[in-house]
C-alpha cells in the first residue's frame, strides 16, 4: 500500500471514530472529503465510491465494503490523535 493510501484510510478511520462512532459503517454518507486527484486512483479501483463529478475537485467519498474491512476497520482501535498523525495532519 502506498503511503498516500495509508493516509486516506487513516483519515477515514479518524472520521468514523470522531463523527460516527455509534453508527453502522455502511449507513454513513459523509465518510471522507478529499481532492479528486488525491483519491482518483482508488475511485478507479472501486475501493472508494462517489456520486460527485470530477469538476467538483473536492469530493465526498465512501469506502467499498472490501476497503472498509481491509483498510479502515483495523485502524478503528487507534486514538484520534494517532490517526491524525497517520493521516499526515502533524
Amino acid at each position: 500500500m502506498k503511503n498516500k493510501d495509508a493516509q486516506i484510510w487513516a483519515e477515514m478511520a479518524r472520521r468514523k471514530n470522531q463523527f460516527h462512532k455509534d453508527e453502522q459503517w455502511d449507513k454513513i454518507k459523509l465518510w471522507g472529503l478529499f481532492q479528486w486527484g488525491f483519491v482518483s486512483h482508488l475511485l478507479k479501483t472501486g475501493e472508494l465510491k462517489t456520486d460527485m463529478k470530477k469538476e467538483n475537485r473536492t469530493i465526498w467519498v465512501t469506502p467499498s465494503p472490501e476497503a472498509y474491512e481491509k483498510y479502515i476497520k483495523p485502524l478503528l482501535h487507534h486514538r484520534n490523535e494517532t490517526l491524525l498523525k497517520m493521516a499526515g495532519w502533524d
